[in-house]
């Protein structure tokens, strides 16, 4: 009878220590193990959540630019922002043709306007400028005045008219085909056929110079595939000298 008392007990023993070696490794790993995986789920979601709303804030970006020389005296050139979206919007950086200048304390919110001067800019006689300005949501703006001149005098006139194109980041990487005629589609060749290169998932911007103001037809292809087909206008005098085609 003892001897039987005694294996009971050594078996009642081992089952507890079994019981309690089992809780510890459930307390120390797998429920540790849960919680971070629980974790982790929950920053995915929110990770997830504020990229959707930066993609959002991106879209919603709708501001104009324009960039005028303020008075006839004046050298030096005023940069307007108008934010027309429904968002802040924070100028980080404006080219100036090749060349950025970073820009601080830039905020645009909606829907007002801010001008600067761009005194840290300096001039080349003879030369055509072409600006555009960086948000900081990654967004870029082409001024809608169109490129602007400055003759052999240091006086600044209007450039060309422009049309600028830009292909989103929606779009394959790759070269597109950009084809300019006057008027519309039967209308005579305005500027000769050129490409625009898409790298990785980044928008690609050019533009093209036209003589005159009115109607154009644009036409963008990539191979055989049309992803672009319409008419455009350029207003000038009752509006800017420039337009956009975004794909």
């Amino acid at each position: 009878m003892h001897t039987i008392g005694s294996s009971c007990c050594r078996r009642g023993v081992s089952t507890i220590i079994g019981v309690i070696i089992f809780v510890g490794i459930m307390f120390t790993a797998v429920i540790p193990m849960i919680l971070v995986m629980k974790q982790a789920d929950t920053l995915h979601e929110i990770r997830k959540f504020e990229l959707e709303r930066s993609d959002d804030e991106r879209e919603g970006e709708n501001i104009h630019v324009y960039v005028f020389n303020d008075t006839d005296t004046s050298e030096s050139l005023t940069l307007r922002v108008e934010n027309w979206g429904g968002f802040s919007v924070k100028i980080v950086r404006i080219w100036i043709n090749d060349t950025y200048h970073i820009l601080d304390n830039f905020n645009v919110p909606p829907p007002n306007s801010l001008e600067r001067e761009l005194t840290d800019f300096t001039a080349e006689p003879e030369t055509l400028y072409f600006i555009k300005v960086d948000t900081d949501r990654g967004n870029m703006f082409f001024t809608e005045s169109g490129s602007i001149y400055c003759d052999e005098y240091g006086n600044w006139e209007p450039g060309f008219f422009t049309i600028y194109f830009t292909i989103s980041a929606n779009h394959p990487a790759g070269f597109y085909d950009v084809e300019v005629r006057q008027g519309d589609e039967m209308g005579d060749l305005e500027c000769p056929i050129f490409q625009i290169k898409k790298r990785g998932l980044e928008s690609a911007d050019d533009f093209c110079d036209v003589r005159a103001s009115g109607t154009y037809h644009v036409k963008i292809t990539k191979g055989s595939l049309v992803i672009y087909n319409d008419c455009v206008t350029i207003p000038w005098p009752n509006g800017p000298r420039s337009t956009k085609v975004r794909v």
